[in-house]
């Protein structure tokens, strides 16, 4: 009988096979070539996190430039845990707690990524006339980065869910979706001569049960440009028993951006908490019912940026 000890180490190896196997291979990170982009809603994180899970929460993130964490709470020593548990070249933007009493958090490697600036959260502004605007239950938080050539703005999102509020939570659920896409295609425009790059990311968890419902529409339709993502991305699946197409990565689409990298989830439930007697979910509920969404971006062509230059 395998100690805990025994039995953790045996599963991190399983943990890294699964990810570098082919079925589910994440690209190895290449200092100016590429960066690599995850988006993960890490269920509940707090300092409740188990040491185990915290464990297993830091060998994926690992493989990852820079990790876009949702539903971070208020207590920030699991996160803290966290950092200490990976390379001293990561660091931590967090914002302040918001809807739910979650915070969303940016960790990046500052080998490979640096902060540029820039970090805020989306709220729109009222007039003494009038006070009263449409915000989001959960602010979406901005960070602002460079990696290579290519500079970029990321916003980490968690959609309200809404379902539990009958009609009027999912008509929420759509309009802060709507108003984000309108938010961040207007900020765009307005950075185009500016200090920071017209480059929008936009990622998290949008609560879009299946390509093309509603939710879908509203962040990839409607007038003018709007969000794209990797061609396959709409049907991939990324909540923890893989049915509901929650999560996405998604970019304004401009002239001269192209994406030609990899993406994937990592299903880690296939590996981790198999030992005899553990719950047939224990991973989902030890880590999260969500699992991590990532992509590859090519940073280090010229083409790009002159392309940039002129589409200007």
């Amino acid at each position: 009988m395998p100690t805990e000890k025994e039995t953790i180490a045996q599963e991190r190896i399983a943990l890294m096979d699964l990810m570098d196997g082919a079925h589910h291979r994440i690209p190895r990170r290449e200092v100016d070539e590429n960066i690599l982009i995850a988006t993960w809603n890490i269920a509940q994180f707090s300092n409740k996190k188990k040491a185990r899970a915290l464990q297993y929460i830091a060998d994926i993130c690992e493989r990852f430039d820079i990790v876009c964490i949702q539903e971070v709470k208020t207590d920030l020593r699991g996160l803290s845990k966290l950092q200490q548990l990976l390379p001293g070249n990561y660091k931590i933007l967090v914002s302040d707690p918001t809807g739910n009493h979650e915070r969303m958090a940016f960790l990046y490697d500052t080998r490979t990524v640096e902060s540029t600036g820039l970090v805020c959260e989306i709220a729109f502004h009222g007039t003494i006339l009038k006070p009263s605007v449409f915000q989001f239950n959960r602010m979406p938080y901005c960070a602002s980065f460079k990696a290579g050539r290519f500079d970029f703005t990321i916003a980490s999102v968690h959609i309200a869910e809404g379902s539990k509020q009958g009609q009027t939570g999912l008509e929420l659920r759509e309009k802060e979706i709507k108003e984000l896409v309108k938010f961040l295609k207007r900020r765009s425009k307005q950075e185009a001569t500016k200090t920071f790059d017209r480059d929008f990311f936009v990622l998290g968890d949008f609560n879009i049960q299946k390509n093309g419902d509603r939710f879908f529409k509203a962040l990839t339709e409607g007038a003018g440009k709007n969000f794209t993502m990797p061609q396959g991305m709409n049907d991939l699946n990324t909540n923890f028993s893989q049915t509901k197409s929650y999560d996405k990565i998604a970019w304004l689409a401009r002239p001269g951006f192209k994406f030609d990298g990899k993406f994937g989830v990592v299903p880690f439930g296939d590996v981790l908490y198999k030992e005899n007697g553990a719950a047939e979910n224990q991973a989902r509920k030890e880590v999260s019912d969500h699992l991590p969404l990532w992509a590859e971006f090519k940073i280090n062509k010229l083409s790009q940026e002159l392309d940039q230059i002129i589409n200007n």
